[in-house]
């Protein structure tokens, strides 16, 4: 995990993979936002419930890649919980991750202060409830293909936490768990980030770069295994992603002006990054779901709004989508290849 990646990337051409002709590759891809992952949760659940035929979601998916929040739950997946322990995560554990929005002004302006010297929200909180739920399970034990996006400092580099389905994916699968769930959900100014002291690495939110891991997906499926196009299909399921707006005056300001930029580079990588994938393989194999309107301006720690809002809206989008959604969990998917995690199958 903790690597130079960017000095350790191949200097040719990877060596794909043989893939039957006649399967198809199905990718799962998950977005960040924060608490906003409930939606995410609750509409895997209602779709493991009704097509699941007493197995979970990651048995239907050649590949499952999240990132932050939607890591959080590709690596639960991958670890065999069911949708609804998962769901369990988010309205449990989450109100301790996410504590209430102070109403009064006086909490108000001290939380504010707090976060301007520091982070919003308590790393350690979110720190208990991951190591909790995956224990000492490593990256290497989970069932499905994985691909994580996350985001090393003080040099910039892409970092992409994968499982070994692959032999060139050597330095993810004895990573624990709950460490690549930290270090992809890292959003800055909310989180602190996940430090490395041995190597000086600083894990933060994959959302920087990839808040929607679909194309990041699609790369990995198309370089690692001998697929067309035609064969691959992909479920994308978003948390929320209003458009950020500026009004004309701040986008001629210095840093105050632009000081929530970060909402605006995660809009923009999310909404390309759909749009990419749907230009590559064609609107027809590539089935996005994400709530709009109000539901989609949801702050990414705002705990009640979250839950009064997002569960309904993810039953109304199941019921309009059920049809194209149960063409995904027609056939179970194969056992994925295990290059250097033999041992681990079965622990």
């Amino acid at each position: 995990m903790f690597t130079d990646r960017r000095a350790n990337s191949l200097q040719t051409r990877r060596v794909r993979q043989a893939w039957p002709a006649d399967r198809p590759f199905k990718i799962l891809a998950l977005d960040g936002g924060g608490i906003r992952g409930i939606y995410t949760a609750e509409l895997l659940r209602l779709c493991e419930r009704a097509f699941g035929k007493g197995e979970g979601i990651a048995n239907y998916f050649d590949m499952i890649a999240g990132t932050s929040t939607g890591g959080i739950i590709a690596l639960g997946l991958g670890d065999g919980m069911s949708a609804e322990e998962i769901v369990s995560f988010y309205s449990d554990d989450g109100r301790h991750i996410f504590p209430p929005i102070p109403k009064r002004f006086l909490g108000k302006a001290r939380r504010f202060g707090a976060w301007i010297s520091g982070t919003k929200l308590d790393h350690e909180e979110l720190e208990r409830a991951l190591k909790d739920r995956f224990k000492d399970r490593l990256v290497g034990h989970s069932g499905a293909r994985l691909v994580v996006p996350s985001f090393m400092m003080p040099k910039t580099e892409i970092a992409v936490i994968k499982t070994d389905h692959h032999a060139d994916f050597r330095s993810d699968h004895l990573t624990p768990m709950w460490k690549a769930a930290r270090a992809t959900s890292a959003a800055p100014t909310y989180l602190k980030g996940l430090e490395h002291t041995e190597s000086g690495k600083i894990f933060i939110d994959g959302g920087v770069w990839a808040n929607n891991p679909v194309m990041v997906a699609l790369v990995d499926a198309v370089t690692a295994y001998e697929l067309s196009f035609d064969q691959i299909e992909v479920l994308s399921i978003g948390t929320g992603n209003a458009p950020f707006e500026l009004k004309s005056a701040s986008v001629f300001k210095g840093l105050w002006g632009w000081r929530e930029i970060i909402k605006a580079a995660m809009f923009l990588t999310t909404d390309n990054a759909t749009a990419q994938v749907k230009l590559l393989l064609g609107p027809e194999r590539c089935l996005r779901i994400e709530p709009g309107d109000e539901a989609a301006k949801i702050e990414m720690d705002d705990y009640d709004a979250a839950f009064a809002l997002l569960p309904d809206r993810a039953l109304k989008d199941f019921e309009m989508n059920a049809e194209a959604l149960a063409n995904f969990f027609s056939q179970p998917v194969l056992p994925r290849e295990r290059y250097y995690t033999q041992h681990l199958v079965g622990l």
